[in-house]
C-alpha cells in the first residue's frame, strides 16, 4: 500500500520516515514547527498528521481520558494509554496507562455480553496478555479499566473499549503478515506498519515495544513509535518522550 510518508526533523539530523498515512498534515503544522525551529536546537521537531481509524470513536472519549493530553501526569491521575474504542489482532495484546509506576492496580477486562470477565493484580504500567488466561475471541468486543488498589491515588479512569477482529477481517492481516517474516528490526518495522496501516493501535504499540526491547540502541524505533502515540491526545506524553530520544 503506497502512501506518503510522514517526516520526523530532528535538529541537526536529515528527515526519517517515520510512519506512513493517506492524509497530509494540518496546515498549523508548519507554524509549530517554525516555531520548534527558533526554540532550543536540540529539542526534536516533526511533521505531525492526525489520522483517522485509530480510535473508533474518539468523541466519545470523556473530559477525564482528553485531560491525559496534557503534558504532564500527576497527583496520581491513572490515564489509559489507549484509543476510546480501537481494534486489535492480536488475541493476546497488552496493555498500558499512565500513573505511578511503583503503585499496584487491578486490571479487569469483560465482554460487552456480561459473559466473560477477568482481572488479575499487576504493579506497574503495563500488563500483556498472561499464557494462563484464556485467549480474547475473534470477533469480540471487550470493556477494559485499571482501578488503582491505594485508596491515595485519583479515581479510576473510564474503561476503554477493545475490539478483536472477526475472522473474515483476519485473513488479510495473515496474508500481509506472512510477506513480512523474519527476526530482524527491518522485518519488525514491516510487521508494524502493516498493523499501522490497518490501524490496529495495540499491535503497532506492541511490535514497537518489542523490537526497542530488542535494540534499545536503535534510535529510528523511537521515532516510529513516537509517530504512532502521536495519533491519540492521550499519548502525545510518550510520544513527546520517544522523539526526544531521536539522535
Amino acid at each position: 500500500m503506497n502512501r506518503p510518508l510522514i517526516a520526523l526533523l530532528v535538529a541537526g539530523c536529515t528527515s526519517l520516515a517515520i510512519a506512513q498515512s493517506g492524509q497530509s498534515a494540518p496546515s498549523g503544522n508548519s507554524a509549530s514547527t517554525t516555531q520548534n525551529q527558533s526554540g532550543n536546537a536540540n529539542r526534536p521537531r516533526r511533521a505531525q498528521a492526525q489520522l483517522t481509524g485509530f480510535d473508533l470513536a474518539p468523541d466519545k472519549a470523556s473530559a477525564n481520558q482528553i485531560g491525559g493530553a496534557s503534558r504532564t501526569v500527576g497527583n496520581g491521575r491513572v490515564v489509559l494509554s489507549a484509543p476510546h474504542k480501537g481494534r486489535v489482532y492480536s488475541l493476546r495484546p497488552s496493555f498500558w496507562w499512565q500513573g505511578d509506576e511503583s503503585a499496584s492496580y487491578t486490571f479487569h477486562i469483560q465482554d460487552m455480553t456480561g459473559q466473560y470477565s477477568w482481572s488479575r493484580s499487576v504493579t506497574g504500567l503495563a500488563l500483556t496478555w498472561p499464557q494462563d488466561a484464556p485467549p480474547l475471541t475473534p470477533g469480540g468486543t471487550y470493556l477494559w479499566r485499571i482501578t488503582p488498589d491505594s485508596s491515595l491515588l485519583a479515581p479510576p479512569p473510564p474503561a476503554a473499549m477493545i475490539v478483536v477482529l472477526a475472522d473474515s477481517d483476519r485473513s488479510q492481516i495473515d496474508a500481509a503478515l506472512a510477506q513480512a517474516q523474519g527476526s530482524g528490526a527491518d522485518a519488525g518495522i514491516a510487521r508494524a506498519k502493516i498493523y499501522f496501516d490497518h490501524r490496529l493501535w495495540y499491535d503497532t504499540v506492541m511490535e514497537y515495544d518489542s523490537l526497542i526491547s530488542q535494540y534499545p540502541n536503535e534510535t529510528r524505533l523511537y521515532g516510529l513509535r513516537g509517530a504512532v502515540y502521536d495519533q491519540l491526545p492521550v499519548t502525545q506524553t510518550l510520544a513527546d518522550a520517544d522523539y526526544s530520544r531521536v539522535k
